[in-house]
């Protein structure tokens, strides 16, 4: 939650995003001013609460303290400065965006109507409705959402044309160092930060030191039926969901299939939508009560309900591996995409920071908001 390259680049570089565009209100208040250009309260808002939304879900106990969600609507506001330099940018650079460009993104939104929460496909009818519901909701008509995704993919487009097209992929000899290096933390047991890094580049390696680490350990896949329980449930509702899982479990020793019953009866949609696919078990991640009966069963065994805090689980091995030393053949690939991108997002910074050197920026965020 800052306004760091990394937020900058998921911000500039995702899937084109679902956010509505003010009206030009020439008295409408305003939060800064770029080049003279006014980014307004109202477009502010809105993005400010897509982002909110977004760290309740996934942070909620960060978004209890104030001086977090200052940083949040701080981090807002600067983002949408930066996206107004690319945009300026781009138009200094003569840059184009075409209508089927942003056909292409009004397609790729929509696509995203086609499921419900749950995963389940709705009828074409159905995912309309709720695109245009989605649309009367953010007070959006036709012409402005058109407008706001043309500027975001004029955003991108500056990006791809100032720095991803003068971009060099990373040397064998860079990624066997970085290699090197996962390999040396690995092997130190560390769980501090590594010597000699900043603090972002120590968090990037960590990170990528704990994905190497447990693709190299012990591990088990699983797929998984939930029978949820809510917080604090009661005797009752645990012996109904027990003898829901019970069936469950009978169905399935009666020969149903597995994936079919998950889509069907977990209550994880999740998991649910991938055919109760949990992906990989490790030790000491999962709770005691799963992880003991993950690794205990052979591949192809199915579990009786195994109660842990959020429900009755039984859970199917598809798939174990043993631990094994991290091997640089093996991952060099994903190495090489991550040192590229790390570098691609430097220069991003680099490129936008430059922007913001030349340019005049007014900030006039209320403390209030």
């Amino acid at each position: 939650m800052n306004s760091s390259g990394r937020t900058l680049l998921f911000f500039v570089l995702t899937a084109i995003a679902f956010v509505p565009v003010a009206g030009a209100k020439l008295l409408e208040d305003t939060v800064a001013v770029v080049n003279g250009k006014p980014i307004l309260l109202s477009e502010y808002q809105k993005e400010a609460a897509t982002a909110m939304d977004y760290w309740s879900k996934t942070n909620p106990a960060a978004m209890a303290d104030p001086a977090n969600l200052r940083k949040l609507k701080e981090s807002t506001l600067e983002q949408l400065i930066d996206r107004e330099l690319l945009i300026q940018e781009g138009a200094k650079l003569k840059l184009k965006v075409r209508e089927r460009e942003i056909d292409n993104a009004v397609d790729e939104i929509k696509a995203r109507f086609k499921k419900d929460e749950r995963g389940n496909n709705l009828s074409e009818a159905e995912a309309e409705a709720a695109f245009q519901q989605q649309l009367k909701g953010e007070g959006l008509d036709w012409g402005k959402f058109r407008e706001r995704l043309s500027h975001q993919i004029l955003a991108r487009k500056t990006i791809d044309d100032a720095v991803k097209a003068k971009m060099v992929p990373p040397t064998e000899d860079e990624t066997r160092a970085y290699f090197a290096k996962i390999q040396a933390y690995i092997d130190s047991k560390s769980t501090g930060a590594p010597a000699g890094m900043d603090e972002e580049e120590g968090l990037a390696l960590r990170e990528v030191a704990g994905q190497i680490k447990a693709l190299s350990s012990e591990r088990v896949r699983v797929q998984r039926v939930l029978i949820r329980l809510s917080p604090g449930a009661s005797e009752n509702e645990k012996k109904r969901a027990q003898k829901t899982a019970e069936a469950v479990k009978k169905r399935l020793d009666a020969g149903e299939e597995f994936a079919l019953v998950a889509k069907e009866d977990s209550e994880d949609p999740e998991s649910a939508a991938r055919g109760g696919d949990l992906g990989y078990v490790l030790r000491g991640v999962a709770p005691p009560e799963l992880e003991k009966a993950a690794f205990a069963l052979g591949v192809g065994d199915t579990s009786g309900p195994i109660y842990t805090e959020s429900g009755y689980n039984i859970i199917r091995v598809t798939e174990k591996r043993a631990a094994e030393k991290p091997e640089y053949e093996k991952f060099k690939d994903e190495l090489a995409n991550f040192l590229g991108g790390a570098s691609f997002q430097k220069k991003v910074e680099d490129f936008v920071k430059g922007l913001r050197d030349k340019a005049t920026i007014e900030r006039n965020l209320p403390a209030t908001l």
